[in-house]
């Protein structure tokens, strides 16, 4: 299997380095390969030069977008995904870290299972120091914060005693931070909706076509990533989030889109209210009984 590494960046060369550094560092097996692809999203912030001078053993392509209107995530992940020569695709965010055997638990995670959409693990480090010159000639936790959080998605997972598939919800979860999926299956759905720009729900959205179309979300906690930071979601995120949140519930005839609305108390985080994992087992009750209705009424 060929396994391509699909990163969007923007003014994220310090973070993006370590996450590269880890990619060099990936103990695949003999009957893999792997290469990376960095989706510069119109930095000025020296990420080219950073990433000319990584180490050579690293298959790795550069891509510069110049900076547009229709610029983020979702653009730049189609222009890596159009450069992409992997069966495979990981997609993964340029603030994140990766054990040495992250490629090889998604690549095992698909074995057999040509309709998965995996989703590796997030955990969320402290604020902190990394060695950094540590982590240039070996992979140890020692040179990271210390983990502080789990995955967001495991509480939810637990409340509900099933798999990730069997939430009505799934399609959520699919963050483009951490997950992988065929190169056809994305090529087939058209890949990421750049009318997505700014923050949030360009990846949940492909995620909705992706099941759809008859794909399987499929969690493997094993396939970790370590988020080196999180920055609190300002109040222009919010107004984007709610943004895309009203194109993706126009898109798609669907009310399940629409009760997203349940994550807002979490997302503003000016208002008091409910945290996140509050606001996913609401939206998971509320999915649940919308599908309910659906299943009574063709029944009835």
């Amino acid at each position: 299997m060929r396994i391509s590494v699909v990163i969007p960046a923007y003014r994220a060369r310090d973070v993006l380095e370590l996450c590269l550094l880890s990619l060099a560092r990936q103990t695949l097996e003999a009957q893999h390969s792997s290469e990376v692809i960095v989706v510069d999203d119109g930095s000025a912030d020296g990420t080219d030069r950073m990433v000319a001078g990584l180490p050579s053993d690293l298959d790795l392509r550069y891509v510069y977008a110049p900076r547009s209107p229709v610029s983020g995530r979702a653009r730049a992940r189609n222009l890596g995904l159009a450069r992409a020569a992997g069966d495979l695709v990981v997609l993964l965010d340029a603030d994140q870290v990766v054990a040495p055997t992250f490629l090889a638990e998604h690549a095992r995670a698909h074995a057999g299972d040509d309709g998965a959409v995996v989703v590796g693990r997030r955990f969320q480090l402290a604020d902190g120091p990394v060695d950094r010159e540590r982590l240039r000639y070996e992979f140890s936790f020692e040179a990271l914060p210390p983990v502080v959080r789990g995955d967001e998605r495991e509480p939810v997972l637990e409340a509900f005693g099933c798999e990730l598939a069997d939430l009505e919800t799934a399609w959520h979860y699919l963050w483009a931070c951490n997950a992988s999926v065929r190169r056809r299956h994305l090529v087939a759905a058209g890949g990421f909706d750049e009318a997505f720009v700014g923050w949030g729900l360009e990846d949940s959205e492909l995620g909705y076509r992706l099941t759809r179309g008859g794909l399987r979300l499929r969690y493997a906690p094993e396939a970790g990533a370590y988020h080196l930071h999180r920055e609190p979601v300002s109040p222009a995120r919010h107004r984007e989030w709610r943004r895309n949140l009203a194109y993706f519930a126009g898109k798609h005839d669907d009310l399940v889109v629409a009760l997203q609305r349940a994550f807002e108390p979490a997302i503003a985080a000016a208002r008091p209210g409910p945290g996140r994992h509050e606001c996913a087992l609401r939206f998971e009750l509320a999915a649940r009984a919308l599908a309910g209705r659906h299943r009574a009424a063709r029944v009835g």
